[in-house]
């Protein structure tokens, strides 16, 4: 079923040529953009959340085009890796070279549209931590299976964004910890962004022993984990508003942990991974592999925690012998419950209705990187 789940999707995918509609692309409105009203916040966060939460896409109607999105191309050239399909990854890695921010010290990635949340208002273009991490992996990726191609070397694409993170990214530092932001010149102190940023500059320290690298990640791994709470839980940031402990968020949180240390060979948090992971697994996912979104909220049960808890799981494997069943059965209930009969997994699940809009960051890219890595864990060869 897993097989046949990835090539339905694979296919629609390859239908869409990897273009679609984002969570948060309701400001590429040319309708919106073209008022006086967009330049108010409030307008941008009303139009923001009002795409967000529809179960209509009415985004032809409001003329917001599709287009293509970093990270999720990141996503989908790492997925394609994963399932030996290296020409089409080479192809995404060329087109995210030509989709770099200018204008940084560092080469760096961000949306494809502007974003308003409550905390920060991000122009298209800006670049952001979570995208410039996520698609410096996807390189790495590369590198690690190729080495150097003529077409580029995926090693020296990731030093060069973790120059961008060192220049631009460092909020704090003190002697024993270090906060990177998410988006330059903006306050907002988020958990998995730091994570993210400590868990790339470890992975390029195992390959360059840049001791700057493992010095830095540490300060900001040790950052995060003083906020940890008592019962193992993460808050998603520091602001009033981010105090809520969320499924996907914490998934990125563990991942980050132990891919650092799998990188530095630093053990020292091994025993708050380990807690951390069990609290994950008990507090987030119902017995059917169902997740659910908050510590203490089922609903909006929404296919990213799906797709994250996958990755967590298997990447977590060694820690909890109920990790590769509960990826499978997570797997499972995912496309039994949010696949399209045509490929595409839909968006959310809450009390009422359905959300079917096919997101081709948040939910495509994805269930296609989850599902692809789950598939490699069966076939080690690819």
């Amino acid at each position: 079923m897993i097989n046949i789940s990835h090539k339905l999707l694979l296919h629609y995918i390859h239908q869409q040529d990897y273009n679609g509609w984002d969570l948060f692309d309701g400001l590429n409105s040319t309708l919106l953009q073209n008022t006086p009203l967009y330049k108010f916040e409030f307008i941008r966060l009303a139009v923001i959340q009002f795409f967000k939460r529809s179960p209509l896409n009415l985004r032809k109607l409001a003329s917001v085009p599709k287009g293509y999105n970093p990270k999720g191309l990141g996503l989908f050239a790492s997925g394609l890796l994963y399932s030996g399909k290296y020409e089409e990854a080479e192809n995404l890695l060329v087109q995210l070279k030509s989709m770099r921010c200018p204008g940084y010290s560092g080469v760096c990635w961000g949306y494809n549209f502007d974003w308003q949340a409550r905390a920060f208002y991000v122009p298209k273009g800006k670049p952001n931590i979570v995208t410039t991490v996520f698609v410096a992996n996807s390189f790495l990726d590369y590198f690690e299976k190729h080495g150097v191609a003529e077409a580029f070397n995926g090693l020296d694409t990731a030093i060069s964004a973790c120059e961008f993170i060192l220049n631009h990214m460092v909020l704090s530092e003190d002697e024993d910890t270090l906060c990177f932001g998410y988006i330059p010149g903006e306050e907002a102190r988020v958990h998995n962004a730091n994570m993210l940023g400590a868990a790339l500059l470890a992975r390029v320290y195992s390959h360059t022993k840049n001791r700057k690298y493992y010095d830095k990640s540490k300060k900001s791994m040790a950052y995060s984990i003083k906020a940890m709470k008592n019962d193992y839980s993460w808050p998603y940031g520091e602001l009033n508003h981010h105090q809520f402990v969320d499924n996907f968020h914490t998934g990125f949180n563990l991942v980050a942990l132990k891919g650092w240390m799998d990188s530095t060979g630093d053990m020292a948090w091994e025993n708050e991974l380990r807690d951390a992971f069990r609290y994950f697994l008990e507090t987030f996912w119902l017995k059917k592999g169902c997740p659910k979104y908050y510590n203490d909220t089922l609903y909006p049960i929404d296919i990213h925690c799906s797709a994250q808890g996958i990755v967590t799981c298997l990447k977590l494997a060694d820690y909890d012998s109920r990790s590769i069943p509960m990826a499978h059965t997570i797997a499972e209930w995912a496309f039994k419950n949010m696949q399209d009969k045509r490929g595409f997994f839909y968006y959310q699940k809450t009390r009422w209705y359905t959300n079917k809009i096919p997101y081709i960051r948040w939910s495509q890219a994805w269930m296609f990187y989850a599902l692809s890595f789950l598939l490699s864990k069966q076939n080690p060869k690819l």
